[in-house]
């Protein structure tokens, strides 16, 4: 059975988000792990690489937007509420995955002694990050809306066809 055009956005968006999760929590869990002497026996966290991970995703989500916008025209009229609210949360994804990369870049900068341990700044890089995760949830609250009115609409219509 092929799969509908919301259902692959659907699962793609899945992947790209577990990506960005990935990342953040490399970046901000595990704390203990970087504290001697457990930093000598787990891997420190690599910056340089989280920061390409984050473009490589921004990447991946802005085609995924461009994959819908090409496509719109083939789904279903059930599924255009699903299909119409993804782009913003896609932008909020590449605005999100940005931020990631810019904490990503200031801690390999520190680490490479090329920048001062500046508290303030790094604190604003946070609290910039933080913004961009809030306005990601609200985005994505209304995917998830869409999604699920989308997924009702199906089983009811499932349910009247079956004898």
């Amino acid at each position: 059975m092929q799969k509908s055009l919301s259902e692959a956005v659907f699962e793609n968006l899945k992947e790209l988000i577990k990506a960005k999760n990935a990342a953040h929590e490399s970046m901000f869990k595990f704390h203990w792990k970087k504290l001697w002497p457990f930093s000598l026996i787990f891997p420190q966290v690599d910056f340089i690489r989280i920061e390409r991970f984050m473009g490589e995703v921004k990447d991946q989500a802005l085609a995924q937007k461009k994959f819908i916008e090409n496509n719109l025209g083939q789904a279903f009229p059930n599924e255009k509420d699903f299909l119409n609210a993804v782009p913003a949360y896609i932008d909020a994804l590449a605005v999100s995955c940005d931020k990631l990369a810019v904490i990503a870049r200031f801690k390999q900068n520190i680490l490479e002694k090329t920048q001062r341990r500046d508290v303030f700044g790094f604190n604003k890089l946070l609290t910039d990050y933080q913004n961009a995760q809030s306005d990601l949830v609200r985005a994505g609250a209304f995917v998830q809306v869409a999604w699920g009115s989308l997924m009702a609409t199906k089983q009811n219509s499932e349910k009247t066809q079956t004898p």
